[in-house]
């Protein structure tokens, strides 16, 4: 017996031993398999991303093919792109090691661009992306574009032009164009001088004002200049031709001039039953109308629910505005047919809108006019003046807009008024465009007007194909 017990107790170690063992390779089997599975799970979703990012990016080049063909000429044809509306035009391409094609599809849109579809697959996945681009005169490349001259004169006349965002600094924008002539009428008057102070207000796409803290200024740089053939640099009231170095000895800080060859690109035409649409469904102000019509013994201005007026029913509601009896303050697109004049001393802010006149719109002294817009408007035009009109900025009058500025004729701000645009200036005027007299001007350039709805470029001019919005889609 006492040799017996010690076998069976050395077999019950080695059985213990053997069950350790078998477990440790079940284990270490089940890690491996796990492993495995785990590496072949990350192998598949890598292959997975791959092909994604593949139908993704031949989706992003059909719609930039498309932008290639929309600002030049049809595929195979001389024609001119803009009017390529193809249902399902495809190219084939590679993305990367994987080949793929891309398929585009280009609609009209309401407000007058485009809508491109572009479905991009790879390795049997599809993606979809959608662009809202709007095809647009190149004239909206320019801060300050004048169709035949822009006079500054009588000290302290300030103009600053400048980017309003600080990452576009070296984008294809100019800063100041003319067609016939930039005229200095006195040496005196001040272009982007970084030693003079200005002052501006946030723009769309900034932080809400602060009370109490002023918003920082940029700091202004040297300008560019876009003149067409034949138009000049002048100084005086002799309207004596300098060169530019001339003007830099005189104190304007120029970075340099490009002539054009031919005339400046035309200024877009407008769609007024775009914007008349956009008024005529814009009910915010039906509670100013009905107390304002109330006001005035106007039943047709009481009961109105819309935005687009008259010019008696536009200069009622300044009236009532006046009297204190609502905040100075309408919303949306608002639209009249006729000019308009904003009283002495009075005030109007328009928000998240824009204000089209159907002739000149006159800010008398001392009067403030404001249009902004968050970054959900921020596409749509400030100021938009038709039918011949022009744009007067008054003495010691201000004005304030967000987004596009456009004079039919000519813009003029006089003595010590201020005006301050986050967007563009376009103005008209055959004789005289803009004038600043004894005035401080300060536009920032804000590339979004490329993406302003409702305008057309010249049928038979260039156009610029601006993505204005961007999406994916199932």
């Amino acid at each position: 017996m006492a040799a017996y017990r010690p076998r069976r107790a050395a077999a019950t170690e080695s059985g213990a031993a053997l069950l350790i063992v078998l477990l440790f390779l079940v284990a270490f089997g089940g890690s491996s398999a796990m492993f495995i599975w785990f590496m072949n799970q990350q192998q598949a979703r890598a292959g997975v991303r791959l092909r994604d990012a593949a139908a993704s990016s031949l989706a992003e080049a059909g719609v930039h093919r498309a932008l290639v063909v929309l600002e030049s000429v049809l595929p195979d044809s001389q024609k001119p792109g803009r009017t390529w509306r193809p249902a399902a035009y495809s190219e084939l391409l590679a993305a990367g090691p994987l080949p793929g094609r891309f398929t585009v599809s280009i609609t009209d849109a309401p407000d007058g661009g485009v809508v491109v579809t572009s479905v991009g697959e790879a390795a049997g996945v599809t993606r979809r992306v959608r662009a809202r681009v709007s095809l647009t005169s190149p004239a909206l490349l320019t801060a300050l574009y004048a169709t035949s001259v822009i006079r500054l004169e009588d000290p302290p006349a300030a103009t600053y032009v400048l980017p309003y965002l600080s990452d576009m600094r070296d984008r294809p924008w100019v800063h100041a164009a003319a067609g016939r002539e930039i005229w200095f009428a006195t040496s005196s008057v001040s272009v982007n001088d970084p030693e003079t102070p200005f002052e501006v207000a946030p723009g769309p796409v900034d932080r809400p004002e602060v009370p109490g803290r002023a918003p920082r200024s940029p700091r202004p740089g040297p300008i560019r200049l876009l003149l067409a053939r034949g138009a000049e640099l002048t100084v005086s009231q002799a309207h004596q031709r300098v060169a530019i170095d001339q003007l830099r000895s005189l104190g304007i800080h120029l970075e340099g001039v490009v002539h054009h060859t031919e005339a400046l690109p035309e200024l877009p035409d407008v769609d007024r039953g775009y914007y008349r649409s956009r008024a005529a469904g814009n009910t915010a102000n039906a509670r100013l109308n009905a107390a304002a019509g109330k006001y005035a013994g106007n039943q047709d201005l009481e009961r109105k629910r819309d935005s687009l007026y008259t010019s008696t029913e536009f200069v009622q509601i300044q009236e009532y505005l006046r009297a204190g009896l609502h905040p100075p303050r309408m919303s949306g697109v608002v639209y009249v047919n006729g000019g308009l004049v904003l009283s002495e001393g009075g005030r109007l802010e328009i928000t998240d809108g824009a204000l089209i006149a159907e002739g000149t719109v006159y800010i008398k002294p001392r009067a403030q006019l404001e249009i902004t817009h968050t970054t959900a408007t921020r596409l749509l035009p400030g100021l938009m003046v038709l039918d011949n009109g022009s744009l007067i900025v008054a003495e010691g009058a201000r004005l304030r807009v967000h987004g596009l500025v456009l004079a039919s004729r000519v813009f003029d701000v006089l003595e010590g008024a201020r005006v301050d645009i986050v967007g563009s200036v376009l103005a008209g005027d055959r004789g005289l465009s803009f004038r600043n007299t004894a005035a401080s001007v300060v536009i920032r350039y804000d590339p979004a007007v490329l993406g302003t709805p409702g305008l057309a470029a010249a049928p038979d001019g260039p156009v610029i194909a601006w993505i204005a919005s961007w999406e994916d889609s199932p």
